[in-house]
């Protein structure tokens, strides 16, 4: 935790001498920075609002969601803490985002649960359908193009902005 919170102030260190050489336009980037809530990443160190932002606002999560079902079944909360996990604490979903796409997913046929009742309570566990399996790989055909794409363009920006 203490690396990422070093390494978070030397970035913050670097894009503060951009600014200082005119390289960043602060009253631009201002802008963005609010509607990004750029705020969080100096609060906690841990939460990275661009995973956050990959797995919420692009459809990603849904994708995401019919992978971890194809390895195995999972309850709501498990695949909040597996998300949580997988992403290095960076991010810890929402339950209040999670369960509303279960339910959609479902309603669509790419998943289905069922009770288990074996264990200290009850829990819907989730499986995914052959409908969310024809999803998926379509789907994956085109998020790996696109992941690819992401990964090319956010490491040339990276260089640009921190000589990396």
């Amino acid at each position: 935790m203490e690396d990422r919170g070093k390494v978070l102030k030397e970035i913050l260190e670097k894009i503060n001498d951009k600014i200082k050489e005119g390289k960043i336009d602060l009253a631009k980037e201002v802008f963005l920075f609010r509607k990004l809530h750029i705020e969080k990443l100096l609060e906690s160190p841990d939460f990275n609002i661009f995973i956050a932002s990959m797995f919420t606002t692009t459809g990603f999560l849904s994708f995401y969601i019919l992978y971890l079902l194809q390895k195995k079944d999972y309850f709501g909360q498990e695949i909040i803490n597996e998300i949580s996990e997988r992403t290095e604490n960076c991010w810890l979903p929402n339950p209040g985002v999670i369960y509303p796409l279960l339910k959609e997913m479902k309603d669509d046929g790419l998943i289905e649960g069922k009770w288990a009742t074996e264990g200290v309570h009850p829990r819907f566990v989730y499986h995914i359908t052959d409908k969310g399996k024809e999803q998926y790989d379509k789907l994956y055909k085109v998020i790996k193009i696109k992941f690819t794409e992401f990964r090319y363009i956010t490491d040339k920006i990276s260089k640009e902005l921190f000589g990396e």
